[in-house]
């Protein structure tokens, strides 16, 4: 098997013909690790000049046979290369395929391609330079440098979440007490008030107070809370009618600020200056906490054979669930020896459910094309 013919064959048999029940047996995964080391073998062959050697068009490969020149081949021998860690013979083989604009379906492709290995090696120069570049070719916008979302995603992940519980009453400022002491040493939190069962006015100003101190303090503070928390605090309120104490009123409009819901926010704050002849309240200085959903399932950044314990921990998560969206904003590599298990594994887990995979790279989506033969992937792809 040449290497060109990897671009018009079928799916593996691994994934289109899969077992209606349980773990795959032996068999199947001496066939598989035999199906990846004929295909390595077949780019070791035909593909391992590209990282020592000129870039000339007429460089042999496999005993004289020259690579086509379509950018569409390029381009998925681009996704080999990176896969097996040969980045910068990757974006050689895309600064070649860009050179050609004969497709206006894969140039696009590459170029994204290259302009996610510059920002995969944190390279801003390389990165603003291919953008404007593309900007220039396509007559549009350039693609903007953004910081790495690896960082974001692990001080998400690091930062505390404090849950307060119950019954949120004037009664409730030992515990609350409690939550500022928790929050002493962090510069910033969560404040989860998803549990919340009971509330009344003195409490929400409590609670208003604690968060007034945490903004003046300098602390960053999301928070995560319930519709029921909404529908508990507009039974406190009613328009036209300005109490004493308007702590439910400012609290309400400040989840509804943070929420995104502009179209309740904008109401709450007309309906506040109807009952009390005043601007709305000033912000408080929470941000909305954007958990992941619960069908959200995060891949790791790197993902390598064997995948059998990813596989095993997907199947775990994804038992009760009807859609799988598989969250990839954190992965950077799937090794080319991984890429076929990986995607049988996914296909026979499904066993019927959509699979959705969110925000890959091009880099990684062009290889699950390719290894997936005629199987057609739901994929949505992130900004380089």
């Amino acid at each position: 098997m040449k290497f060109r013919d990897l671009f018009s064959k079928q799916a593996p048999s691994s994934i289109k013909n899969l077992r209606s029940s349980g773990q795959p047996t032996m068999a199947d995964r001496e066939a598989t690790t035999r199906k990846i080391d004929a295909i390595e073998y077949e780019i070791s062959a035909e593909l391992g000049s590209y990282g020592d050697t000129d870039n000339s068009a007429d460089s042999a490969i496999d005993g004289g046979m020259a690579i086509a020149n379509s950018i569409e081949q390029r381009v998925y021998e681009a996704s080999i290369l990176h896969a097996n860690g040969q980045s910068d013979a990757a974006a050689s083989l895309l600064l070649q395929a860009v050179a050609q604009a004969n497709d206006p379906v894969a140039e696009p492709i590459a170029w994204k391609m290259l302009l996610e290995l510059a920002s995969l090696d944190r390279d801003k120069v390389r990165f603003e330079a291919l953008a404007l570049r593309y900007a220039e070719r396509f007559e549009t916008s350039p693609p903007q440098w953004r910081n790495d979302h690896q960082a974001s995603v692990t001080a998400q992940l690091s930062t505390p979440m404090l849950a307060f519980r119950g019954k949120l009453l004037g009664s409730s400022a030992p515990a609350l007490l409690k939550l500022e002491q928790a929050a002493a040493s962090h510069a910033q939190l969560i404040i989860d008030l998803c549990n919340v069962t009971e509330l009344d006015v003195a409490g929400c100003s409590s609670l208003l107070a604690l968060l007034s101190r945490w903004h003046r303090d300098g602390r960053h503070t999301s928070v995560a809370y319930s519709s029921k928390l909404i529908d508990m605090l507009r039974l406190q309120l009613q328009q036209g009618r300005p109490d004493d104490n308007d702590a439910a009123w400012r609290l309400l409009i400040e989840l509804l600020r943070v929420s995104g819901d502009d179209v309740s926010y904008e109401d709450a704050c007309v309906a506040y200056c109807l009952t009390y002849e005043l601007s709305p309240p000033a912000p408080v200085g929470l941000a909305m906490h954007q958990a992941l959903p619960i069908s959200d399932l995060m891949l790791p950044e790197h993902i390598r054979y064997p995948v059998d314990a990813l596989l095993d921990s997907l199947r775990t998560r994804t038992k009760s669930l009807d859609h799988i969206a598989l969250e990839c904003r954190q992965l950077r590599l799937i090794e080319f020896n991984a890429a076929a298990p990986l995607l049988a594994g996914v296909t026979e887990m499904a066993r019927g459910k959509t699979v959705e995979w969110r925000e890959m790279l091009h880099l990684t989506s062009t290889l699950l094309q390719l290894i997936s033969g005629e199987g057609k992937l739901k994929i949505s792809h992130r900004l380089p």
